[in-house]
């Protein structure tokens, strides 16, 4: 008979092929349970199923799962389908904006760990946002923070790069998914923001080779 649990808070599991990563947000850790899909099966809302009481117990008593759901329930990302296209020319104005942003975001990025990273940014809302001047101010916001990245110091990498931009769209009244992937043999995470299955600053072809194991 099989058992069903719950990944434990800041705990994220993803099936990668025949494996199983972990992503333990508190430790800033990344763990693979090799062959782990062959004996448990990851399902929507953070929830595990595992064969028997047994294998159970070894989660629970790991610290990976926990026996009740959690609340709220934990969300999954739509597939990825398209990505912004963004103009080559942002406003002066914008673009001045966009930079003083990304200088307070990189100093509000410096020294935090990923937990307190995520505990940091702006929750995403939904719906993603339909209306024509949201759209444009989307693409103008986007716009002016890849045109000015390239001159705030201390540029990081994606990590750093979607915590800055999701702080300037914030500011705009825009709130992405931020979605954390991995990919196995050889290991590699990454991290892009998103609204329903656009993707923002950032290109298909380099997030469908991920596949998402957190959205915060």
């Amino acid at each position: 008979m099989t058992v069903e649990v719950w990944c434990a808070a800041g705990v994220f599991l993803a099936p990668v092929g025949e494996d199983v990563v972990v992503l333990d947000v508190n430790a800033d850790q990344y763990h693979c349970l090799l062959d782990g899909a062959d004996w448990m099966a990851v399902g929507e809302g953070g929830s595990v199923t595992v064969p028997d009481e047994c294998a159970a117990n070894l989660l629970l008593g790991a610290g990976v799962a926990v026996g009740e759901r959690p609340q709220p329930p934990r969300r999954t990302p739509e597939p990825v389908r398209r990505q912004l296209a963004t103009t080559s020319t942002p406003s002066k104005r914008t673009l001045l904006r966009a930079g003083f942003s990304l200088a307070a975001a990189t100093i509000s990025f410096r020294g935090k760990s990923l937990r307190q990273l995520v505990q940091a940014c702006p929750a995403a809302s939904s719906p993603a946002p339909h209306g024509l001047h949201d759209v444009r101010t989307l693409i103008e916001s986007v716009t002016a923070v890849q045109a000015a990245l390239p001159w705030i110091p201390f540029e990081g990498e994606c990590l750093q790069r979607a915590f800055q931009i999701r702080r300037v769209l914030a500011r705009r009244g825009i709130h992405p998914d931020w979605v954390f992937g991995v990919r196995t043999w050889p290991f590699a995470a990454h991290c892009w923001l998103q609204i329903g299955d656009l993707v923002i600053a950032d290109t298909l072809d380099r997030v469908n080779r991920y596949t998402p194991i957190m959205v915060v």
